[in-house]
């Protein structure tokens, strides 16, 4: 189902985690995306419509989508990684509405802080199963 393969899943465990992790959000970006394409855009007001195009904003800091589009590819979620990261930087801006400039100055600097390299992806694990852990909860209330 996802599409990287490990060769020995518990010397990767962790690995593991954050690849399903991106793996079942790109998912539900795809399964957005179809659903925004099926949508009459008159009659949705949060949906708005520039130049005949989709336009969301980004409202994160810019190292975050540079951090989430590195490890899209790595984790070989579009095109089995083999896309050139400012084209797919570019792509992600275009959607989002945001000009990126300098990707690779971002990456140094991810690569290069100490601590947690990886902190918007881990930031998106946790808040998406704490939204997890609430709707059990609903669910356990019912």
């Amino acid at each position: 189902m996802y599409p990287y393969k490990t060769e020995n899943p518990n010397t990767n465990r962790g690995k593991n985690e954050v690849f399903d992790y991106l793996a079942k959000a790109i998912l539900m970006l795809d399964c957005a995306i179809e659903l925004i394409k099926s949508e009459d855009v008159s009659s949705n007001p949060r949906i708005q419509k520039k130049n005949k195009r989709f336009k969301y904003q980004w409202t994160a800091d810019i190292s975050n989508l540079v951090e989430l589009a590195y490890a899209i590819l790595e984790a070989g979620c579009v095109d089995n990684g083999d896309v050139e990261i400012m084209a797919f930087v570019e792509f992600l801006g275009e959607t989002f509405n945001i000009k990126v400039e300098r990707c690779s100055d971002f990456y140094y600097k991810m690569r290069t802080k100490s601590g947690n390299r990886t902190a918007f992806i881990d930031k998106l694990k946790k808040k998406l199963e704490l939204k997890m852990d609430r709707d059990d909860e609903k669910n356990c209330r019912r």
